[in-house]
């Protein structure tokens, strides 16, 4: 039988095609990819192409991977906060999303091995923590936020690493720790309802939305006043990318982070989120510029 573009054949397929996008996020993974190899190429322009297609691969992998086991780990709660993954509205099978992240990660573990031994821990120690996240949350939400950020800074750390420069952008790695800390707050305040019925502690549902809001602002602000410290401390190699780029990541999450808190509806946390991606993507051109020169 020939399927057609419109046949119900095709549908099934594209839709389910979909669903695995949903599921794994596979333009946040380009995203972190893009970030590992530019870390490497501010550092070390001489790296050798390959090592910027393995770094790519990896973080890609790790990236879907890990979102992959997190909807599969939370798909009960998911059913309170987001009714419309892949899991909980039926469009894929717990079991599928298990063999994805398995799949990924295995992936993931082979590739950087010619990466050197550094690069192959950091991706195996990362790779053990992020299968595990679900059973930290459950045991603290706050502890998960730590987890979250420290995931997501770690990926300027294999960039460096990589480069052989593994001590060049500890800045970059501590400002995109607190940024990503800040986002994971203002987040839980979305999800505290499937997080309580859960048993998850969160700052949001332990000491309130207020509480919440205060330490997403105050890192903010440490961010802020770091920038201007930063400049003035860090011997640089591309200050002038730091100077424009770097304050569009806290500016952009600030406007958003506010128009949430004083409306609190969906449309808010979806800005929220958008703003804090793009924020992100600009603010990593940004703090590139902080690499020290060769």
């Amino acid at each position: 039988m020939v399927i057609t573009p419109s046949s119900p054949e095709s549908s099934d397929g594209i839709s389910v095609i979909r669903a695995f996008a949903q599921l794994c996020r596979p333009t946040l993974g380009i995203l972190a990819a893009l970030a590992g190899c530019a870390t490497i190429y501010a550092l070390n322009s001489a790296t050798q192409p390959q090592q910027y297609l393995l770094t790519a691969m990896v973080l890609i992998c790790m990236n879907s991977a890990s979102f992959a086991i997190d909807d599969y780990r939370d798909v009960n709660q998911d059913r309170i906060n987001h009714p419309e993954r892949p899991l909980p509205s039926g469009r894929l099978s717990p079991q599928q999303a298990w063999w994805v992240a398995v799949v990924l990660f295995t992936y993931a573990l082979i590739v950087a091995i010619p990466l050197g031994l550094y690069p192959f821990i950091l991706v195996a120690a990362s790779t053990v923590l992020l299968w595990n996240y679900s059973h930290i949350l459950t045991y603290s939400g706050i502890l998960g936020n730590v987890l979250v950020a420290t995931s997501v800074a770690a990926l300027i750390f294999l960039g460096s690493l990589v480069a052989n420069r593994p001590w060049a952008m500890l800045y970059p790695i501590c400002f995109l720790f607190c940024y990503i800390l800040a986002k994971e707050i203002v987040w839980d305040i979305h999800d505290t309802e499937g997080d309580r019925a859960q048993g998850i502690v969160t700052i949001a549902n332990r000491w309130g939305t207020k509480t919440a809001f205060f330490i997403a602002w105050a890192l903010l602000g440490i961010l802020m006043i770091s920038m201007p410290i930063a400049f003035w401390l860090l011997p640089m190699a591309h200050p002038l990318l730091f100077i424009i780029f770097s304050p569009i990541v806290p500016m952009s999450l600030a406007i958003a982070l506010r128009r949430y808190q004083q409306q609190r509806s969906l449309e808010a946390y979806k800005g929220l989120s958008l703003w804090g991606r793009l924020g992100m993507l600009l603010g990593v051109i940004g703090l590139l510029g902080t690499a020290t020169p060769m």
